[in-house]
């Protein structure tokens, strides 16, 4: 086998400091030094060259001084804006380097949540009905149709950022409230859409052609996988009320149905190597899309050790998967 150079950028927690006026979880995206290292002791299982480069400002002084790679092993989540995903993309294809994962439009169009919804509609997805405010101006009673209870998210967020027990609104006067504070607080759109009552699922799919979908993950809150009205938080993201349920009991017509949408969303957002869809089911066993995440958490407190383990397979060997993935859509293999 042929040693290749191989990147790895990231976005690490301690390379930021928060300011003044800043809020407690801006960066509560970004890969603790634990995550980083179990990503980097995968990738040198590959008997390939691992090189650490970090985020898309250390990028750039590195190809400035005429480093290249083979290929860069890319989770960078990057700072500021609905296209932060896209830079180190976007920084890569201008030098002609190769990477890991999706394109910079994808990590776009998936990052705001709207214009995922729009697609995968397109694509014959369900996805709740949904409405996206720039203005509290443009929230008027009179025109609003969605059926309550609503859910309020910021519309280009991640990591459940900006969700509380109180984003789920029963009435007009709790919906503008929490409108009017999530659009202060993170100066970006609200996205409003129907809430559906039920379970909650995350499955990840890896590869291209064809892609993998990987066993369905079911999101259990205080033990309990029939959720109805409850649901995933920021402030559960860290804590011991959430667990991963994998394999997830459950009927094989739902299983089915499951891997179905995350593969045909997983299409239509044109996602690449890896990625991890959100899926709400009502109390019917019907799915609802809620959002892809392109560039989901590799380390072992995310899902991919209990998917790995699921289907016969280590930690390593998942990520070396979601590498060769991108090394044979590069054709360096």
């Amino acid at each position: 086998m042929q040693k290749l150079k191989i990147g790895f950028t990231y976005d690490a927690k301690s390379d930021y400091k928060l300011l003044a006026g800043d809020s407690p979880d801006k960066y509560a995206e970004f890969d603790s030094e634990e995550t980083l290292s179990q990503i980097e002791n995968a990738l040198k299982s590959s008997g390939h060259n691992v090189e650490r480069i970090g985020n898309a400002h250390v990028l750039l002084q590195k190809i400035a001084q005429g480093e290249r790679w083979d290929l860069v092993f890319n989770i960078a989540e990057g700072v500021q804006g609905r296209n932060r995903e896209s830079q180190v993309p976007a920084i890569l294809e201008l030098f002609g380097i190769t990477y890991s994962g999706s394109d910079a439009l994808t990590m776009g169009i998936t990052l705001d949540k709207a214009v995922a919804k729009i697609l995968v509609k397109h694509a014959g997805v369900l996805t709740p009905e949904f409405l996206e405010i720039e203005k509290l101006s443009q929230l008027a009673e009179k025109n609003f149709k969605l059926k309550y209870p609503v859910i309020v998210k910021p519309s280009e967020e991640g990591t459940s950022k900006g969700i509380s027990t109180e984003s789920v609104c029963r009435s007009f006067d709790e919906l503008k409230k929490i409108t009017e504070r999530l659009i202060e607080k993170y100066n970006q759109p609200a996205l409003i859409e129907e809430f559906i009552k039920g379970s909650e699922f995350t499955v990840a799919v890896i590869e291209n052609d064809p892609p993998f979908v990987l066993p369905p993950v079911a999101i259990a809150i205080k033990g309990n996988t029939k959720l109805g009205e409850d649901f995933y938080t920021h402030q559960r993201v860290e804590n011991d009320e959430v667990k991963y349920i994998c394999p997830a009991p459950m009927p094989h017509t739902l299983e089915k149905k499951l891997e179905n949408l995350a593969l045909s969303s997983y299409k239509a957002l044109g996602i690449k190597d890896f990625g991890r869809l959100d899926i709400r089911v009502n109390e019917k066993g019907t799915p609802y899309f809620l959002e892809c995440n392109p560039l989901p958490n590799l380390g072992t407190i995310d899902v991919f050790p209990l998917v790995a383990k699921a289907i016969g397979i280590t930690y390593d060997q998942i990520i070396l998967r979601i590498l060769n993935a991108a090394l044979k859509r590069n054709n360096l293999i």
